[in-house]
């Protein structure tokens, strides 16, 4: 099979949006707005975390605020030079800084970041853990979203993974990144779909 036609090849898979559960975005926002925009997006790997951040960057634009976003990632020990020294020199109230993979940084360059950040309007985290901001959400996943998600990908054909799913959600620990690249390669690998898994 082309890569191309696989339906968990990269571009399909950003296509998938974050699932808020148990809550809007209404409601959401408003908690955001009562902790003045700084607050943390919670959760495990492969949980959602990122995809949320992105999709919150699109309503804050929508309500007129500026978000900056920033990743780090674990590999990466700090941004590269100069980057934050540009962001903060140009930082205005009505920026909302976004902070993809906040936990990776240090002590103390975190104590820097934050307080460099009270020029902007807010700052949002995503973290494994509560200790860099209040929580805002905590992401999680389950074997019922891993089987939406491959139903919107799959349509019809989402039958021939359905039986493999608890197992490959319990094999990645529910981290859907990690299911979702086995899946690729499931699909990819497969001569026919009844020999899936």
């Amino acid at each position: 099979m082309l890569a191309k036609h696989n339906p968990f090849r990269t571009e399909q898979l950003l296509r998938v949006r974050y699932r808020l559960s148990g809550t809007t975005w209404e409601e959401l926002l408003r908690r955001l707005a009562a902790l003045d925009y700084r607050a943390a997006i919670l959760g495990p790997e492969g949980s959602g975390k990122t995809t949320l951040l992105e999709d919150l960057a699109l309503r804050l634009r929508a309500r007129g605020l500026r978000p900056r976003q920033l990743r780090l990632r674990a590999a990466e020990l700090s941004f590269p030079r100069g980057l934050l020294d540009r962001l903060f020199a140009e930082v205005r109230r009505d920026d909302v800084i976004l902070f993809d993979g906040a936990d990776h940084l240090g002590w103390l360059a975190w104590r820097r970041f934050r307080g460099r950040s009270r020029a902007a309007g807010g700052l949002v985290v995503t973290s494994h853990t509560a200790h860099l901001l209040p929580p805002l959400i905590e992401c999680s996943t389950s074997v019922e979203l891993l089987e939406g998600i491959v139903e919107e990908l799959l349509g019809a054909e989402a039958t021939v993974l359905r039986p493999h799913l608890a197992e490959l959600f319990e094999r990645h620990r529910g981290n859907l990144r990690e299911v979702l690249r086995e899946a690729y390669d499931l699909y990819a690998g497969r001569s026919d779909c009844a020999r899936i898994g």
